[in-house]
């Protein structure tokens, strides 16, 4: 075998039998081949449409992962939070470790807030890719002479 035989090969065990395998758990479009293509030739035909959408969207479905890690809390942001409470209390004659509390206790749920937004804007925009990428593939698919649903 070529050693682009093998990659298709390898592809097409990577995407599955059914197709194609999509990132964040949606369903495989179903493939079928309304010329008669076979077997032989549908795999390389979505090997070859994969790669297209791929480098056409620059959205990868094999290497796409449902969420990434949020970004952590800046280090010293909670230590901030409980001197700048620590600050107030004392300024307004009040206890200085139950400002300190509230302070860190502040700064936690802003950071916490923080990485859920950046979590969805991280997975907006991977759908915006992906949805990008199905258009591309159909579209390689179907000038092949492919029905996908």
């Amino acid at each position: 075998m070529t050693s682009k035989t093998l990659s298709i090969l390898a592809l097409s065990l990577t995407l599955g039998a059914a197709g194609l395998a999509h990132a964040a758990g949606t369903a495989s479009p179903a493939i079928y081949p309304a010329k008669g293509q076979s077997a032989k030739q549908q795999d390389k035909d979505k090997y070859q449409c994969y790669a297209w959408g791929r480098d056409q969207t620059g959205f990868d479905p094999a290497q796409a992962q449902a969420a990434a890690a949020p970004a952590a809390q800046p280090p010293g942001a909670m230590a901030r939070g409980a001197m700048g409470g620590a600050a107030i209390a004392a300024i307004g004659d009040r206890d200085p470790a139950g400002g300190a509390a509230a302070g860190a206790l502040g700064a936690a749920v802003r950071g916490k807030m923080k990485e859920r937004q950046a979590a969805q804007q991280q997975q907006q925009a991977q759908a915006q890719q992906k949805s990008a990428y199905d258009r591309a593939f159909k579209a390689c698919m179907e000038g092949r002479g492919y029905v996908l649903r």
